[in-house]
């Protein structure tokens, strides 16, 4: 622990990792209820005072609106595919995502669009304490 009670962000990823084989369990449809609806939902499959695991599906041609990612996040791809990100100002780039991809980003403000042919189905786990990097 650090002075201000804040873990040392190496603690951090470590928590998230251990955390990932229960969220998978539960986002590949393994566990009870929890896997992504195929209409392009998002399902939170586990939430506690320091992470929130949320199974995704983003169907092609789907756009989403611009938001917020307030902490950094662990992205697991399940099922890849060209994912677009639009930046607040106005900058895109287009993600390869390939299935069991493991992606860490940090806090950002974005939209996003699959450009591709297939479903992308992702688990995002939201790292709460963590500090940005």
């Amino acid at each position: 622990m650090t002075q201000s009670g804040a873990r040392p962000a190496r603690r951090c990823g470590r928590f998230a990792v251990a955390a990932l084989g229960l969220v998978l369990v539960e986002a590949t449809g393994w566990g009870a209820a929890g896997a992504p609806d195929p209409g392009g939902s998002k399902t939170v499959v586990l939430e506690n005072e320091r992470v929130r695991a949320q199974a995704i599906a983003y169907p092609p041609g789907v756009r989403g609106p611009e938001h917020e990612h307030a902490s950094s996040r662990v992205v697991v791809v399940l099922e890849g595919g060209s994912l677009e990100i639009r930046g607040t100002g106005g900058e895109t780039k287009t993600l390869l995502l390939k299935s069991g991809d493991v992606i860490w980003r940090g806090p950002e403000k974005h939209a996003i669009a699959n450009v591709g042919s297939t479903t992308i189905r992702l688990v995002e786990i939201d790292v709460f304490d963590c500090p940005p990097r």
